[in-house]
């Protein structure tokens, strides 16, 4: 809906300058400025632009200039006899001024969006004219719709560093996301019946794999498509964390019913919603009228309160955490006294996380509560395919080309991603993993393979969106370069890291931001009005929450200490936290820095150890690993000390492992693939003890391994005599990880068919022990899929000694 349009129907228009009163005067006397005079002023007073048209001969210039002026006479010209209000005299100015900066090029989509607009016009103001109210709302909704379309159905293809911003469909570039509720409350739709070969219990391999894949559901806790969540809730609070994709998901959803393909349960419902999207932050009142709406919406006042009349009404209201300080207290029970009024309409409000842990987050009575869900393993998957291919179709290649070299990009980064723990989380939410993708994109399709190096790279970018965020002028962030951007950021994680905090309340982070600023060269009064300027703005540094502050990642924090504690040399005050696994991350990430002495970290963590192996140990194993350089005397200290240990020999290396607990899993981990069969046993046994949720995907492969163990292995309290496949090992982990975590549940549920029968047959036997409704899952999924030799004759693997690498 235009101003055009809102200016025809609510009277001859409201200037605001007294230029814009005689003209509505004009207007009422029925003397209003011709289209031909309106197009005469703005191209008279159009400034002139040579390099637009850089290397045109002067008559091509003026061709193209007057073909753009009898256009936009034309586009005028099919609204119909009626006058121009001044909201279009300005639309029109700016859109003259556009395409002036273009040459007046022939092919300008404004134009022909224009000149659709206008013909779409034509309808409303006939009706009106007529006294047709039908009419005129019909005509208005699908000029609407086109026009909700075209504004939300692309989203930005964000960090590409090109000239232009990135824009793509939402059909190419979005993955759809999803929520969890209570299960009462959002309960997925059932799996339909497939045809299949009966076996002999009269249910097909498919129904049994569909009645698992439910069974996980039904564990899991409800995850639905946010989209399908309106089915069984009109009205939803949406709660996601910064940078979950909540704005977007709106977008999407209005795009859908602006398509007519979104469907609520509101009964009497015409299926076809007409979505007007609010953003909060917009709103200028605590009213949350049809006025109020309309103005936030860009819709016309009428057109929503007909749409709230006739039921027909789909708020989408983005950000409710986000309202002003004036309109905060006063919009909920505005909306709740208009939705009595309007009873018919469906809302979806998000907003983030409430500030207080366990405190539910406000909305109006009647809603449902949902949380936006991070992406799964797949879902990161199609987030990486989509978001390159958007990229390789930004630089106007062929589509062809484009989908082979996307495809490609993509399954590189894949690859690169579920090869790495520390990706993989960060790749769940949807900024993150596009700004995974940015990295991978501007490093030669490539990951930095050290963790230093990856959140250095990850940090410039979320930094750089930052730099070009729209500031106003004079911005108190905009006065700092981003390396002082980062150096100040590095000393609120660190002070945030030594408190074992992950959150502050906004008064401390101006606090603490205002003791730094100095350093930099900035008064500290600027530190609340950085605060203020970030508040809204996704980045390093993020509003977690109204008035609670938090990295975007804690790996962000952790990344940003190491760095500040490196910058200062202070490598006592990590030496002296190392048994403490809250400061484990930033000990190891230390050592990964240019300039750090690597050396040193990990001779003082020997050290700590005296002639033992304990934490110091295992996390100097885990600096070589991270440094850029450790002197070779060094390194082949720690694989001395830690070959006393790994894989285990007998129960007491067994429980010393069990007792240092995470901090020996990256070591456990890494020894896996060189030791023997019984050292595998021993390891994977002691992985699942830990609960060393990292080890899911190595331990994927021993699933399918039907290697036995010849001789006993190191376990608790006694060395375990009892032959065991590597399948069985491998079963015991998952049992283990699955009551803990629901992303290894889901891991080993894809990869269950394929396991050797002998981890099968441990997965019934444990069943007689402990019953479990995630192993029942497991089993009938696994029975669902064809059947597998026993691994009684399958190819024994090759013997290797009890100790080795």
């Amino acid at each position: 809906m235009t101003a055009a349009v809102r200016q025809a129907k609510t009277g001859a228009g409201r200037g605001k300058a007294a230029a814009g009163a005689k003209r509505q005067a004009k207007v009422k006397a029925g003397a209003a400025e011709s289209p031909e005079a309106v197009l005469d002023r703005i191209f008279a007073e159009l400034p002139d632009n040579p390099q637009a048209s850089d290397g045109l001969p002067e008559v091509v210039r003026k061709n193209r200039r007057g073909r753009a002026r009898r256009r936009l006479l034309d586009a005028l010209a099919a609204r119909g006899p009626y006058p121009v209000p001044e909201g279009l005299h300005g639309e029109l100015r700016a859109l003259v001024e556009r395409w002036g900066q273009k040459g007046f090029e022939d092919a300008f989509p404004e134009a022909d969006a224009f000149e659709i607009r206008c013909a779409e016009e034509r309808a409303v103001l006939d009706a009106a004219a007529r006294g047709d109210e039908e009419a005129r709302f019909a005509a208005a909704e699908r000029a609407y719709r086109r026009e909700v379309e075209a504004r939300y159905g692309q989203i930005e293809i964000r960090g590409l560093q090109l000239s232009a911003r990135v824009r793509q469909d939402l059909e190419i570039a979005y993955v759809p996301l999803h929520v969890e509720g209570p299960p009462e409350e959002l309960r997925p739709a059932k799996p339909r019946k497939a045809a299949g070969k009966r076996q002999k219990d009269g249910a097909t391999a498919v129904e049994e794999a569909r009645a698992a894949s439910a069974m996980l559901h039904v564990l899991e806790r409800p995850r639905v498509l946010a989209a399908e969540a309106l089915i069984s809730h009109p009205r939803l609070l949406i709660v996601g964390e910064p940078g979950s994709g909540k704005s977007t998901l709106l977008a999407y959803l209005a795009t859908r019913a602006a398509r007519g393909e979104l469907a609520t349960s509101t009964p009497g419902r015409d299926p076809a919603s007409i979505p007007f999207l609010v953003p909060v932050r917009a709103l200028q009142q605590a009213t949350a009228s049809p006025e109020e709406i309309a103005r936030a919406a860009g819709a016309e006042a009428w057109f929503v309160e007909a749409a709230l009349r006739r039921g027909r009404a789909l708020l989408l209201v983005d950000g409710l955490d986000e309202a002003r300080t004036q309109v905060a207290g006063k919009l909920l029970p505005g909306l709740t006294a208009m939705l009595e009024d309007y009873p018919g309409t469906s809302v979806v409000v998000t907003s983030r996380p409430a500030a207080a842990p366990y405190q539910e987050e406000t909305a109006p009575r009647g809603f449902g509560r949902a949380r936006l869900l991070p992406m799964t393993r797949d879902e990161v998957g199609v987030f990486i395919d989509r978001w390159c291919l958007a990229a390789e179709l930004s630089l106007n290649k062929p589509r062809g080309q484009a989908e082979i070299d996307a495809r490609a990009a993509a399954d590189d980064l894949k690859e690169r991603v579920r090869a790495s723990r520390a990706i993989e989380k960060l790749a769940q939410t949807p900024l993150l993993c596009s700004v995974i993708c940015v990295v991978h994109r501007f490093m030669g399709q490539r990951i930095p393979e050290r963790r230093v190096a990856l959140y250095e790279a990850i940090t410039n970018v979320l930094l750089y969106e930052w730099d070009r965020a729209k500031f106003a002028e004079g911005a108190a962030i905009g006065k700092l370069d981003a390396h002082a951007k980062r150096a100040l950021l590095a000393r609120l994680a660190l002070s945030m890291h030594r408190a074992r905090v992950a959150e502050l309340p906004a008064e401390e982070v101006v606090k603490r931001l205002a003791a730094h600023l100095p350093d930099l060269g900035r008064p500290e009064e600027e530190a609340a009005a950085i605060v203020a300027e970030i508040r809204d703005r996704n980045g390093v540094l993020v509003e977690r929450a109204p008035g609670s502050f938090a990295f975007s990642h804690l790996t962000f924090q952790e990344y940003l200490a190491a760095m500040e504690l490196v910058n200062a040399h202070a490598y006592d005050e990590l030496l002296r936290n190392h048994k403490d696994k809250w400061w484990h991350e930033v000990i190891v990430l230390s050592a990964g820095f240019p300039g750090a002495h690597a050396d040193r970290i990990v001779l003082g963590l020997l050290g700590k150890d005296g002639e033992g192996v304990a934490e110091g140990t295992m996390l100097a194993a885990q600096c070589a690993e991270t440094a850029i350089e450790v002197r070779q005397a060094l390194r082949k200290e720690i694989e001395k000390r830690v070959a006393r240990l790994v894989p285990p020999a007998s129960p007491r290396e067994f429980q010393t492992l069990y007792n240092l607990g995470e901090v020996a899993g990256p070591v456990l981990l890494r020894s896996l693939d060189k030791a023997s069969t019984e050292g595998k046993a021993s390891i994977i046994m002691l992985l699942a003890h830990i609960e060393y949720e990292p080890a899911t995907r190595a331990i994927l492969k021993f699933l399918r391994d039907p290697s036995r163990t010849d001789r006993p292995f190191a376990s608790f309290v006694r060395m375990f005599n009892r032959s065991r496949t590597l399948a069985e090992c491998a079963a015991f982990f998952m049992i283990n990880i699955i009551q803990v975590s629901d992303t290894a549940f889901s891991v080993f549920f894809d990869a269950i068919p394929s396991a050797d029968p002998s981890a099968i047959r441990y997965l019934r036997a444990f069943m007689d022990i402990a019953r479990s409704d995630k192993l029942r899952a497991l089993i009938a999924r696994a029975e669902a899929a064809p059947a597998k030799p026993s691994s009684a004759s399958a190819a024994r693997s090759p013997r290797r000694a009890a100790r080795s690498g």
